[in-house]
């Protein structure tokens, strides 16, 4: 880690309880207890203004006591003492401090000024801060666990491969109870609560520096660093390790009652899906999915594709399996002739050798035929995973083969890029238990197997599609002197021109007269043209079709009146372009989020965009393959590949026009905060941008 904050935080050698209690069961005694029950060797520093002694360790009278350069502390005073508590730790050289009180930001108002003079403080001195109104932060591999989370009493958590960080530390304690059961243990568990300092990117981007982290679950109702939360994919991705999300707040509902929890902001559900999906952060949509999805993330290397095999005691329960894979997006496996042969020669004549493979009730009187069939199935060159599938296990099986056999098939396949998990679906518990403990993704529910592996192998896919991101600087092309607000709309073509974007032909003339004598070819179009009329259309200022001079003369004459009956000013003059005939037309957008920064919309043309809502959004850089996996997700993409025998759209050219577009307003850095280019017209060869609605940063004079 390379914030020595951090490092003080998730792995201190010395830590200070501010407000330490002799009382076990309170919070500032529950901190000194946890300290002892898991172990800590590093030094322990209790504060308490009236004691001497605290649970037997020696204690200061104030945090103005504490020696220098103590790694951590823990502010577990009422919200009114806590910023004075902040400020000696700060002044005492303390590296990293967790502020547990509650009554600061998430209440607004003056609480919402303290938490902001309490970081001010903190960052004068170099002192990393978490919280405040958290739950604080734990490390199992060295016990340091400061948290007063009824989680580290309800049972004794283990050191393992699993990172748990979360803005709300009830969400963290109900993480680490469904991490529990599972062999991938737990390394960290950190709740940040309102984040006026340390974020939950950040801390998701340190632990994964940890070489024993291979997964990390993930709670946000605000992602307040996008950057770094970009980043920590990134180092996710190049190391081979996870990140799996629920954020929450995705409803108008949910984000405002995130607002009242931790003093979260509301963003926009459609940007935050967009932006994960962009960067590989794997997303969840309750915490059961997030534990289901670590059981396969956090034990599993790589799957080479997504053909599903999968073998079973119970016809029914291997049905079931079978229809739930293909909804999920896994590919039912083609077994080979010969992989059939060798199944026939090793069950009985009554077992089904398709798939799903059915062992039957056989498996009780022949214990060890998964040492047999489950091999065939993992060396079939047509299976990438294999799912075993058993129900009702009772005392007459033999658990001590079935174990055997599937974790020695998981472990030698993984070798090979091949994934066996499991389900036991109603019967002995230890069974489950014991694949678990040998590492095996092991589920309890069908469904959730299912759904779980179906996931990862779409990860695995996306990892080997998705080029990492690359930021390629551009001398990007923007338009000089241009004052705040809209631009014209031939000021806008013109800057996309200097885009290389391609843009229909067209001509600013003064007149109607100049008008008429603009030679591109009929039919023409004819538009008011002005950085006040952003909807012609609606203004009566745009004329279609016109075949002849006197037609294009007239109509010029009558956008212009239309203009000025509406009081439009300024008017540049009129702008005749050649019409585009034929194709299907596309909305092409981008606007710049304070957040996530640059976002592009692709989606039907027209009015259709916003009535339909058929349209995907993007997070630049894009790549081809995720460009074109967007244009497949639209309700209108079969009218570009030549529905009912039409004759198939230049799909090529739209995909280059979108890298290019993105790639531009990328590289702006927000001095275009919104563009629209609708429509865009994609044609049997090429495409071409008909209308272009550019804004130019600053206040829109209209809106001041």
């Amino acid at each position: 880690m390379t914030d020595p904050g951090l490092t003080a935080l998730l792995d201190p050698a010395s830590i200070a309880v501010i407000g330490a209690s002799d009382d076990p069961d309170k919070i500032g005694g529950r901190l000194l207890r946890f300290l002892s029950d898991y172990g800590f060797a590093g030094k322990v520093l209790p504060v308490n203004p009236t004691r001497d002694t605290v649970q037997g360790l020696p204690a200061l009278r104030a945090a103005d006591q504490l020696p220098e350069g103590v790694d951590l502390a823990v502010v577990v005073t009422a919200a009114g003492a806590a910023p004075d508590a902040v400020a000696a730790c700060a002044r005492r050289g303390v590296r990293a401090c967790v502020v547990l009180s509650s009554g600061f930001a998430e209440l607004g108002g003056d609480g919402e000024r303290v938490q902001r003079e309490m970081v001010a403080t903190a960052r004068a001195h170099g002192m990393r801060l978490l919280g405040p109104n958290c739950q604080g932060v734990a490390n199992l591999a060295s016990g340091a666990v400061t948290s007063f989370s009824s989680t580290f009493t309800n049972f004794p958590l283990r050191d393992g491969a699993v990172a748990i960080v979360s803005q709300s530390g009830a969400v963290a304690g109900m993480l680490a109870a469904l991490q529990h059961p599972h062999a991938t243990g737990l390394r960290y568990w950190v709740a940040t609560g309102n984040e006026a300092d340390v974020t939950v990117a950040e801390l998701i981007d340190a632990v994964l520096d940890d070489p024993g982290v291979r997964v990390v679950q993930a709670y946000g109702e605000h992602l307040a660093d996008a950057p770094r939360l970009a980043a920590a994919a990134e180092k996710a991705r190049r190391s081979g390790k996870a990140v799996l999300m629920v954020k929450a707040g995705a409803t108008e509902a949910g984000a405002k009652a995130a607002g009242s929890h931790t003093g979260a902001l509301a963003q926009p559900e459609v940007v935050v899906e967009a932006f994960l999906r962009r960067h590989g952060v794997v997303r969840a949509r309750s915490l059961g999915e997030l534990s289901e999805l670590s059981r396969v993330f956090g034990t599993s290397v790589p799957v080479r594709g997504n053909r599903l095999a999968i073998v079973s005691n119970s016809g029914g329960l291997g049905v079931m399996m079978a229809d739930a894979a293909v909804a999920g997006g896994l590919e039912l496996a083609e077994l080979t002739e010969g992989t059939r042969k060798a199944l026939r020669a090793v069950l009985p004549s009554f077992a089904a050798v398709g798939n799903p493979v059915d062992v039957t009730g056989q498996i009780v009187q022949q214990p060890r035929v998964l040492t047999d069939v489950l091999p065939l199935l993992a060396a079939d060159p047509w299976v990438d995973i294999v799912l075993v599938a058993l129900g009702i296990v009772g005392p007459t099986y033999d658990i001590d083969a079935i174990v055997s056999d599937i974790a020695a098939l998981h472990a030698e396949a993984a070798t090979r890029g091949v994934l066996v998990a499991a389900a036991s679906v109603g019967g002995r518990p230890d069974l489950g238990e014991r694949l678990t403990a040998r590492g095996v993704p092991t589920f309890d529910d069908d469904a959730a197997c299912v759904r779980a592996v179906a996931r990862f192998a779409e990860h695995c896919e996306w990892l080997r599609r998705t080029p990492p991101p690359a930021a390629a600087p551009l001398a990007v092309p923007l338009p000089e002197g241009a004052p705040p607000g809209f631009l014209s709309e031939h000021a806008g073509k013109a800057l996309m021109a200097a885009w290389e974007l391609p843009v229909v032909p067209g001509r600013l003339v003064p007149s109607p007269a100049a008008a008429a004598r603009v030679d591109l070819g009929y039919p023409l179009v004819v538009k008011l043209c002005s950085p006040a009329a952003a909807h012609k259309t609606e203004l009566g200022a745009v004329r279609l079709g016109l075949t002849h001079a006197d037609a294009v003369e007239r109509a010029a004459a009558e956008v212009l009146a239309a203009g000025r009956t509406a009081g439009v000013t300024p008017i540049e003059g009129v702008l005749v372009e050649r019409m585009v005939r034929g194709g299907v037309e596309i909305s092409l957008g981008a606007t710049w989020d304070p957040v996530f920064g640059p976002t592009v919309l692709v989606g039907s043309g027209g009015v259709h965009v916003e009535v339909l809502r058929d349209f995907q959004l993007l997070i630049p850089p894009l790549d081809r393959a995720g460009v074109a996996d967007a244009l497949r997700a639209l309700a209108i993409h079969p009218l570009l590949t030549g529905a009912r025998g039409a004759e198939p759209l230049d799909v090529d050219a739209l995909v280059d026009l979108v890298l290019r577009f993105s790639t531009h307003f990328a590289a702006t850095g927000g001095a275009l905060p919104e563009i629209d280019l609708n429509p865009v017209f994609v044609l049997r060869d090429g495409v071409v941008v008909a209308d272009a609605l550019v804004r130019v940063a600053g206040p829109d004079p209209e809106e001041a």
